[in-house]
């Protein structure tokens, strides 16, 4: 039977039939109604031309996410910010894929992780956790998610939690709101070239993140944005000749000196005096720098470079001291001792 474009009823062995457009339907796909008699059908077509023509599909939403929207209007109400730019905004803010991920999806990586390694009691808490929080909590992206949505959460399921224990629910399930892969350290080590270290210099987009390669590549410091010396380090501990790093900026809690080289010091020219040398948003900056040099799945070549050319420039006792490391580290000589010519190493510095 041809689909007639006019909505009329047309008369088949079945009765009469009306074909709805996928246009007029709440599903968003074509459809066909039968009816015993041709008034029925034209009733039918009349009451679903009506509701097309004022805006509607009929049933679209549920009754619960109408009630969502009504409370969003109400919160949102006075601020100039309709119901869809906040939603842009809500999913702006997540950012990327790992923010997006669900809880649930996060506390089974997390439970694998970490299966045999955590303490019998731990365990038996993480197991638990699922009953904790309503189904629907396990949903939720992660990057949603802050302590004040854990303790509704947990009100939800017992609402006359103890305070001791709402504490103790709460911190496990940050837990896996933050939780990271470990990273496994190689038996080996990767070293930039000359010509992958200058690369990662040109890639970058401002004068403040080549400073702070610089600083990575010729200076030696730990280069996590979150909990390395880099996370720490202010541009009042740089002088002219060398760079103090305390025991509170520093990995090990003693204090040492980096000695700024010629190349160094001319990457720095026009620092601050003063504030965090890390940027905001340093993370991002740095896995986009590795990826534009070719190196993105380096994290810490920066300091394994400068320290093999260190040792062939400067020696084991200087390198160690710029380290950080203690004497005679073993981890200086098995990791770093590599085939970096003294040559080669004192024009890198230079």
């Amino acid at each position: 039977m041809a689909k007639r474009p006019d909505f009329e009823p047309l008369e088949s062995t079945r009765g009469w039939v009306v074909n709805v457009p996928k246009s007029m339907t709440t599903t968003g796909k074509r459809a066909r109604k039968y009816f015993p008699t041709l008034a029925a059908a034209k009733r039918f077509a009349a009451s679903v031309r009506a509701s097309h023509a004022s805006g509607l599909r009929g049933s679209m939403i549920s009754a619960s996410l109408a009630l969502q929207a009504a409370e969003a209007e109400r919160i949102l109400d006075g601020s100039g910010i309709t119901l869809a730019e906040a939603a842009r905004m809500a999913v702006a803010k997540l950012g990327g894929a790992e923010s997006r991920e669900a809880f649930g999806d996060r506390y089974w990586r997390a439970m694998a992780a970490n299966d045999c390694v955590w303490s019998d009691k731990y365990q038996s808490q993480m197991d638990d956790l699922p009953k904790w929080v309503p189904a629907e909590f396990l949903r939720r992206a992660c990057g949603g998610i802050d302590r004040a949505a854990v303790e509704a959460a947990c009100r939800e399921i017992r609402p006359s939690l103890k305070q001791s224990s709402l504490d103790m629910k709460a911190s496990r399930i940050l837990a896996i709101v933050n939780f990271r892969p470990r990273h496994k350290k190689s038996s080996t080590i990767a070293i930039l070239s000359p010509a992958q270290a200058g690369r990662c210099l040109r890639v970058c987009e401002s004068a403040e993140e080549r400073r702070v390669v610089a600083i990575l590549l010729f200076a030696g410091v730990r280069p996590d944005s979150e909990s390395g010396e880099i996370s720490r380090l202010d541009w009042a501990a740089f002088s002219d000749r060398e760079i103090y790093i305390s025991g509170e900026v520093s990995k090990t809690p003693s204090d040492r000196l980096i000695p700024i080289t010629p190349r160094l010091r001319r990457l720095l020219r026009g620092h601050p005096e003063s504030g965090p040398v890390m940027p905001t948003g340093w993370k991002k900056r740095w896995q986009r720098i590795r990826r534009d040099a070719g190196i993105a799945d380096l994290i810490d070549v920066a300091r394994h470079t400068f320290c093999s050319n260190a040792l062939a420039a400067w020696g084991m006792e200087a390198c160690q001291a710029a380290m950080g490391h203690v004497p005679l580290s073993q981890t200086t000589r098995r990791h770093y001792a590599r085939a970096v010519l003294s040559a080669d190493a004192v024009r890198y510095f230079r």
